[in-house]
């Protein structure tokens, strides 16, 4: 246990970067001659916007006559050459290295650059030999595809290349440089090409096709590795191709990442550039971490369906991040410095859907010194979280142009809790509301999740770059194979055992088991380019009996856990396999971690679940094709920390050859069965950073008893074969507590399909950036233009305090469905909801965030999963309407929600008597008198009903309806001070209710039709058992009040008197910006509050002498900001 303390310890001090002057440079002073981005830096699928880079000359990477060509040919490196600086190198040198083991004939995974030739002087170019160290062994790219045959890590030593053209970095690639000394890639004044490295080159000629499908990118890394740009051209030209300076082509999908890398740029303040650091147009996900850019008219010019970037700087950049387009981004830990722009949202796709930015969520960041935060574009407003900002010398935080600035800070130095752009839902009586501004409630995060500054805790992963390679434990050296042919558990076991506390390092290969490996507490696992851990055998192969393939830790075990770089698999037929259980709880914050470790269920070479084991639409479910029954489970007992982790169950085969010209993976899809995705019991503290889990058959992720849980940004796919099978087509439900049974659903064609995310019976979890989708039909998309493929994605069931932020689906009909009759579900068809893009977008979903807890179960039950409770209440589905005689179904007791009817009436009411105040004279207090107010009538477009409680059935019944009439003005003269009245509704009771009244017939059997669009509201309680129908809260009992009725105007002022608004006194001060930003000072007696901003206002007593407005605190700077850029 000290072992592992210490060695977590000194692996927490940061790696030396480069050192930037610090001082401090006015933004009104930092002018930089902004370039536009690059025409072709956008989305070039199917050349839609016509300017793919595919003019260029270059079809592959350079590799020259003099580089060795017994390296080139056999990739066979020369281990007695060491190169490094200093006295110790880099362990990597000094280890033994893995295999590919379905690689035929001699062939080397780990290639150090200089047994290829290349020098790393800062003098010789050495384009070439790298390159040759990256196809060495015949690896290919564009005639192969995808490919986990030949995969290959290439280590930088510490040193300067040179670097003329790109170096291509094929499928399956690790890049990693010494961390102790990092590599430096330094383009040359004559270089030529798209990028310094590229990782899915253009075909000339293609019209925009390239090497790789952008959706099938998986497995690359880039580690450890400067980008230098500053000598290199602004731009150059290939054959008739321009290009800009630029680092690194980053066209990824999930398993890749970017950790530890600076990107080197010229000052745009010292003069006009047009680099960019990285350029990412597409893609299927990825997570980056880490990162320093400096300088370049675009740090990061980013395009991806879903995306994780996490502790990022950006210093001096024109433009810090330029979106192209996306689905849902996660910035997490980043900070702006000196940047013109921070996150520029105005860019727009040429497809249909028009597609820009369509969500970010920036969180635990800072911006200094930036002109404008946050640009968007009006025609097509993103979804924007922003969540703990600290914000200093900021001119605009989000900045539309012109007089629209949805967020105005005024060079303050402010800290933003808690704001969004877009469709919101804050309370469990919300419909939902698209809203621009401050979120209420604001998060109330355990201690146990944040670090020292309140932060979201992170951790890096740990390098080891402390260690020599003789403290290495190498398993291949004590007796244990890895080229995938025998069983090596027992091996496994003894050496794990044998040497808990040092680090134990499996080479690259494929390590087959028939049996649970055992990894004890305080036992640190690295890998190398994804160690495949492969289960296989009749041990794993009952799906009633499932067994566990590597156990980490027993239950009640504390301390340390860190493990990283590995690949958990099966040989199939595996229908029994749990192939990670998670058991160690934390000794200090951190302590067990993994990171960089994936899941993959079949579609790879040696599975034995292949395109031509398991083809898709072959008839009928193949046994032989069930392969997995839970792929991570974090136990009860637990806590953990997980980064970039992708729980796979495989929709295509990356190892069949699909043709160089395929643009997608249908020719190789096939149907593999995984039960379940990502099971998670533990009470914390649990973080997920950059997770996915697709095409499981019961659930993606389940939260069961979970508490204290953190995720940023977890995506979520169903299988492409539903409904056929459904859900309850291939394996049995109730092998695990919790299991779904759908027993609620009234159809089984897109009812009983795999949920995304079920939250039970759990509380304290915190979601920022989802991205949930179904886009198939039995392997059809025809249901994605009405959001039909799947009737429901997200499951709640007894959950409190549960915020979640930034959802994006696709596909779905509910992208959230309450359990328990609380709330009606979540609808795509919600207005607003669709951002005018591709995915519906719910900035804020905060419903159960404070008010789940008074429904919490205090019997150990949750939700209704069976119908022995009844069926509580249940929404009913428009369609209705259109029967002779609507009748519906529920199982008693239950609530009916009765959907609108569409159909205008206008209504008449009676007068009402009632009470307002009137000042007269000098007085400080009004006199209330009685008066009748008449209300004019009212017309309404459709008519809404009371809900129907049903404890026996079958009945016929009348619907009731009712009328809120709107609020009215009464202004009270001779001093015109106005009142606004708030109308009960008309009628009040059932008895007058008479209102356009159609028959229901109820009858007993599952709740259908259940609604999928324009439902319901449940009522409220106005008093005495009487309802609203608008779903304003019972907040008040006469209807003279509002819900939350504003201070009371005050006596008209006298002669000569001020306004009551521009009053002040010694015990409350008022300053108000275009953003209502409220600053007070109080005491317990007295309170104030903006009257342009009813969410932001003062506590009594604050404790830092200051009102606390619920979201930040802030002083004024004076700031000038230079024009606006749009």
């Amino acid at each position: 246990m000290i072992i592992s303390k210490l060695l977590f310890v000194l692996r927490t001090f940061p790696l030396v970067r480069s050192q930037i002057s610090q001082e401090y440079i006015s933004p009104a002073a930092y002018i930089p001659q902004l370039q536009p981005p690059a025409a072709y830096m956008v989305d070039n699928t199917n050349n839609q916007h016509g300017v793919a880079p595919d003019k260029g000359q270059l079809d592959g990477p350079v590799i020259g006559s003099d580089v060795n060509t017994t390296h080139l040919m056999m990739g066979v490196s020369d281990p007695t050459q060491k190169y490094y600086m200093g006295n110790h190198p880099f362990w990597m040198e000094s280890v033994d290295h893995g295999r590919m083991p379905h690689q035929p004939g001699p062939y080397t995974f780990f290639r150090n650059v200089k047994d290829y030739g290349a020098k790393g002087d800062g003098v010789t170019d050495d384009t070439a030999a790298i390159n040759a160290a990256v196809s060495a062994g015949s690896r290919c790219g564009l005639e192969c595809g995808s490919n986990t045959i030949s995969g290959a890590l290439v280590y930088f030593p510490a040193g300067t290349y040179m670097i003329s053209s790109p170096i291509i970095q094929l499928y399956y690639t690790q890049f990693v440089g010494d961390p102790t000394s990092r590599p430096r890639l330094k383009g040359m004044n004559n270089f030529k090409g798209i990028a310094l490295v590229d990782t899915d080159p253009y075909i000339p000629g293609g019209s925009g096709a390239q090497w790789y499908i952008n959706q099938n990118q998986f497995f690359r890394q880039v580690r450890n590795i400067i980008f230098d740009l500053t000598v290199m051209n602004d731009t150059n030209t290939d054959g008739d191709q321009r290009y800009v300076t630029t680092g690194l082509h980053w066209q990824v999908a999930q398993a890749t990442s970017i950790q530890n890398c600076d990107f080197i740029m010229p000052d745009p303040h010292d003069g006009s550039t047009s680099a960019v650091g990285i350029f990412m147009e597409n893609g299927g996900g990825g997570f980056v971490s880490d990162l320093y850019f400096f300088g370049g008219n675009i740090g990061f010019r980013a395009g991806s369906q879903q995306f994780t970037g996490r502790g990022i700087r950006f210093q001096n950049c024109g433009t810090a991040i330029s979106h192209i387009w996306n689905w849902g981004f996660l910035w997490k830990n980043i900070e702006f410095n000196h940047c013109y722009v921070a996150i520029d949202c105005t860019l727009l796709g040429s497809g249909p859907d028009k597609q820009g930015t369509g969500s970010i969520t920036l969180l635990d960041s800072a911006i200094i010194n930036v002109s404008y935060a946050i640009p968007v574009n009006p025609t097509f407003l993103p979804s924007i979280v922003l969540d703990n900002v600290n914000i200093q010398n900021v001119e605009f935080l989000v900045y539309v142009g012109g007089s629209t600035n949805y967020l105005s800070v005024g060079g303050s130095t402010l800290t933003i809790k808690s704001w969004a752009m877009g469709k919101r839902y804050t309370s469990i009586d919300d419909s939902g509301a698209y809203q621009i501004g401050f979120l209420d409630p604001v998060p109330s995060k355990p201690t146990v999740l944040l670090d020292s500054t309140g932060k979201f805790y992170t951790r890096s992963k740990p390098q080891y770059e402390l260690f020599a390679g003789v403290d290495f434990i190498v398993v291949t050296d004590h007796g244990v194979s890895n080229d995938g042919t025998s069983d090596q558990a027992d091996a496994i076991n003894t050496i794990l055992y044998d040497y808990i506390g040092k680090p134990v390092f499996f080479p690259a290969g494929i390590y087959l088991v028939k049996s649970t490996i055992f990894v004890p507490v305080n036992s640190v696992l690295i890998g190398e380019g994804w160690s495949q851990i492969m289960a296989s055998g009749d041990y794993f192969s009952d799906e009633k009996n499932p067994q566990v393939v590597v156990r980490f830790g027993y239950a009640g075990d504390v301390g340390s856990m860190e493990v990283s770089d590995f690949l958990f698999t099966v040989q199939g037929p595996t229908a029994g396999a749990i192939l990670v259980e998670w058991n160690v709880r934390e000794s200090f914050q951190g302590s067990v971690a993994m990171w960089d470790c994936h899941f993959r269920v079949g579609g790879a070479i040696g599975s034995d679940l292949q395109f031509s084991d398991c083809p898709k639409l072959s008839g009928g479910i193949k046994d032989h094709c069930k392969a997995a029954s839970l792929l991570l489970h974090i136990t009860s007992s637990s806590s953990g920390y997980f980064e970039n982790i992708w729980a796979w169950a495989a929709d295509h085969d990356i190892d069949w050859p699909i043709g160089a010209n395929a643009s997608n993976t249908s020719a190789s899809q096939i149907s593999v069965y995984s039960a379940r995705g990502v099971l998670i019991e533990s009470s914390g503290p649990v973080w997920l950073y950059g997770t996915t889990s697709e095409h499981n058959v019961f659930y993606q992720y389940q939260f069961s008893g979970a508490k204290n849980i953190y995720s940023g940004n977890m995506q979520a796919e169903t299988p492409y074969y539903m409904p056929n099978p459904n859900a309850l087509g291939v394996f049995e439900t109730g092998i695990f507590k919790d299991d779904p049974t759908w027993s609620d659903c009234d159809s089984e064609v897109s009812c009983i399909e795999s949920w995304a995310l079920r939250i039970l019976r759990s509380d304290d979890i915190y979601i920022y950036s989802a991205g949930f989708y179904n886009f198939f039909n039995n392997y059809t998309q025809d249901c994605l233009d009405d959001e039909s493929c799947q009737e429901r994605l997200v499951e709640t069931s007894y959950v409190w305090s549960l915020w979640l932020y930034g959802l994006f689906t696709k596909g779905a009909t509910q992208p959230i469905s309450p359990q328990g009759g609380l709330m009606r579900p979540v609808l795509a068809t919600d207005p607003n909801n669709g951002q005018s893009g591709y995915t519906t977008q719910i900035s804020a979903w905060l419903s159960l965030a404070e008010q789940g807890e008074i429904f919490a179960p205090n019997d150990g039950m949750y939700g209704r999963d069976s119908d022995d409770e009844g069926s509580g209440v249940v929404y009913i589905d428009p369609s209705i309407w259109g029967d002779e005689e609507p009748t519906v179904y529920c199982i008693p007791p239950c609530i009916i929600i009765l959907p609108p009817k569409e159909t205008t009436i206008t209504y008449t009411f009676p007068p009402i008597i009632t009470t307002i105040p009137v000042w007269t004279g000098d007085d400080d207090h009004p006199t209330i008198v009685t008066t009748t107010i008449v209300l004019p009538p009212f017309t309404a477009t459709s008519l809404n009903y009371w809900n129907i409680n049903i404890t026996t059935l079958p009945i016929t019944t009348a619907a009731s309806s009712s009328i809120q009439p709107p609020p009215i003005i009464i202004t009270e003269t001779p001093n015109m001070v106005t009142t606004t009245f708030y109308p009960p509704p008309h009628p009040l009771d059932t008895s007058s209710a008479t209102y356009n009244n159609p028959t229901i017939t109820i009858k007993s059997d599952k709740p259908k039709p259940t609604c999928k669009k324009n439902c319901g509201h449940r009522c409220n309680i106005w008093c005495g058992g009487i309802c609203i129908f608008d779903c304003i809260p019972c907040l008040f009992c006469n209807g003279i009040n509002p819900p939350s009725p504003p201070p009371p105007p005050g006596p008209p002022p006298g002669p000569g008197q001020p306004s009551s608004q521009s009053q002040s006194t010694s015990d409350c001060t008022t300053t108000t910006t275009s953003e209502c930003l409220t600053l007070c000072q109080t005491t317990s007696s007295m309170s104030c509050s903006s009257t342009c901003s009813p969410v932001i206002q003062c506590e009594a007593n604050p404790t830092n002498g200051y009102a606390n407005l619920g979201r930040y605190n802030f002083t004024n700077s004076t700031f000038i900001p230079p024009p606006p850029p749009f």
